[in-house]
């Protein structure tokens, strides 16, 4: 796991903020914002809940989706990749709401091997990213500040934590599989 704060420039974090935040941006809801996780995994964490939240498709190469905002976040994933040659999964930008939920279901985003992910924390906030090992035991959290980035195999278990102090929780999520 890699963390590197402050990655792009403050006025591009800003950017990012002000368009996130902004009436118009198209947010979808989501019932359970770990959609798709199964009965196996939820047995091993039977007080996790799903918590409600809100999700917008950047990019999903899977349904061919592309967002308007597309060309504007692409430079944040180059500004940490360092590269062009990758293949990129998704972009998704999640919206979480305080709640007093803990944190959400484990998960991974895509269960193949050679992907990257990446957490882009568009707002501070307290709703902490939690990792887990193996054998689903928590072994890291990090907590949301504006301009922060997690990148991790994209087999590694996290869960997102819904905030309790601040308004809202922020992040982009990138996957993406570098090319030799």
């Amino acid at each position: 796991m890699k963390v590197f704060e402050d990655v792009i420039s403050p006025a591009y974090q800003e950017r990012i903020n002000n368009i996130m935040h902004d009436v118009s941006f198209k947010w979808g809801l989501l019932d359970d914002v770990t959609y798709g996780t199964d009965d196996a995994l939820r047995s091993k964490f039977p007080h996790v809940k799903g918590t409600p939240g809100f999700a917008h498709l950047f990019y999903d190469k899977a349904s061919g989706i592309q967002s308007e905002h597309l060309d504007f976040i692409l430079p944040l994933l180059l500004s940490f990749t360092g590269t062009n040659n990758f293949d990129l999964i998704r972009i998704k930008g999640g919206l979480l709401l305080p709640t007093s939920t803990g944190h959400n279901m484990p998960h991974v985003d895509f269960d193949e091997p050679g992907l990257t992910t990446a957490l882009y924390y568009v707002n501070d906030s307290d709703g902490n990213t939690v990792f887990f090992d193996d054998t689903y035991n928590m072994v890291e959290e990090i907590k949301p500040q504006r301009g922060k980035v997690v990148i991790f195999d994209g087999l590694t278990y996290h869960a997102s934590t819904c905030p309790t102090l601040t308004t809202n929780r922020i992040t982009l999520n990138f996957n993406y599989a570098l090319r030799s």
